[in-house]
């Protein structure tokens, strides 16, 4: 089997000076929320100035113009076919005409805040209409700069995805935990397999699985039942953490016989599939560790930091008793008292109870009020009550 060159070898890509007027916000951007993405480029701009801190780089780009060191990184559109560079070409003429003509325009797939910034720093009318106020005013020959950025082109958006994973899933320009996972699920759907992503960003510990696992078992909530993934997108590490224990697999369904018993164990992460992660049969299982995580409706999660997964969501899930409790209450920490069963939850609460009255004991003699012996009589009523129930 012949090996697979590495992505980056032997493909210099060429770098250009491109008029802004050509250069074009990425509408599929993977940090963009999907409800944004397609949108027409002024929306795109009004998002990345509402929510990306483009002021961080405005004041810098307006003193100094556009530092040549930080190229974008384009791909052109509408490429006819014919001239795309074949795989074993390392330049094809027809290409480089192309993407030096004069009406060719670019996707910018890498450097968005970037040029969202630039354009926004260059046309006042932009500003005005999007009622961008307080931001600085550019000269005459920053302006100039500014009109004219450099770019490294790629032919197509699929040649990217290698050095964009590397740059943004493990390298020190990380994007969020929801966008990684999404950007690695689209580059699977371009026909990646999990196997060469992990080689191209150097993955190890299975992240890009788990990413593409934990991804698809939101597109799996969301068509299944209509499951709203907003709160999910904003905190996504903590369904990355929950699926990594031994017990929320068990409660997922990720199980299998093993030989010659019927005692079952756990999925590996390469053998859970990755289109419909969660089976027919555990889709109600799917809801409810969503909703624990990260609420639902009206109802709050149930855990109140990520710690709570392992300190108390994994062994819930393994207690019928517990989940029963947890399903009733939503109180995690009380269910929890249940993971070893009923009897040995009212054992804990008895001696807790009796290790209290010890210590009131001690102090007992001091406060003879009437406050004291009316909460004093009522523990001995409720211990009577107890004592007869479990004598009965």
């Amino acid at each position: 089997m012949a090996m697979q060159e590495p992505a980056g070898k032997g493909h210099k890509r060429p770098q250009l000076d491109i008029p802004i007027a050509r250069l074009h916000l990425d509408a599929a951007n993977p940090r963009l929320p999907e409800e944004i993405q397609g949108r027409p480029e002024e929306e795109l701009l009004k998002h990345l100035f509402d929510h990306f801190d483009l002021e961080e780089i405005a004041d810098p780009m307006a003193k100094n113009g556009y530092f040549d060191e930080e190229p974008l990184v384009v791909v052109p559109l509408n490429v006819p076919n014919e001239l795309l560079p074949k795989p074993e070409e390392r330049e094809s003429p027809g290409f480089q005409e192309f993407i030096k003509r004069d009406t060719t325009n670019f996707t910018v797939v890498e450097g968005n805040r970037r040029l969202a910034t630039a354009i926004i720093l260059q046309d006042e009318a932009l500003r005005q209409k999007l009622k961008i106020r307080s931001w600085p005013v550019i000269s005459n020959q920053v302006k100039d700069d500014l009109s004219i950025l450099p770019a490294i082109v790629y032919p197509a958006r699929k040649e990217v995805l290698p050095y964009l994973g590397v740059r943004h899933i493990t390298g020190n320009k990380k994007w969020d935990s929801y966008a990684k996972a999404r950007y690695i699920a689209d580059m699977i759907k371009e026909g990646h397999t999990v196997e060469e992503i992990e080689k191209q960003v150097g993955d190890r510990a299975q992240g890009v699985r788990k990413n593409a696992i934990a991804y698809n078992m939101l597109q799996e909530a969301r068509e299944e039942f209509d499951w709203d993934i907003t709160k999910a997108k904003q905190d996504f590490s903590l369904i990355l953490l929950a699926i990594g224990q031994k017990n929320i697999k068990f409660y997922l369904g990720w199980t299998k016989k093993l030989p010659n018993t019927n005692d079952l164990k756990s999925l590996k992460f390469e053998e859970i599939t990755l289109d419909s992660p969660v089976p027919d049969s555990h889709l109600q299982n799917l809801r409810d560790l969503l909703s624990w995580l990260y609420g639902e409706g009206k109802a709050n999660p149930v855990i109140r930091e990520s710690r709570d997964i392992t300190n108390f969501l994994s062994a819930v899930v393994a207690s019928p008793n517990a989940i029963e409790y947890l399903k009733r209450t939503g109180n995690l920490v009380e269910a929890y008292e249940f993971t070893d069963g009923e009897e040995a939850m009212l054992k804990k609460l008895l001696s807790g109870a009796n290790l209290k009255l010890e210590k009131a004991l001690g102090v007992a003699h001091r406060h003879k009020t009437s406050d004291i012996v009316a909460e004093a009589e009522k523990c001995y009523e409720t211990a009577g009550r107890v004592v007869k129930n479990v004598k009965e």
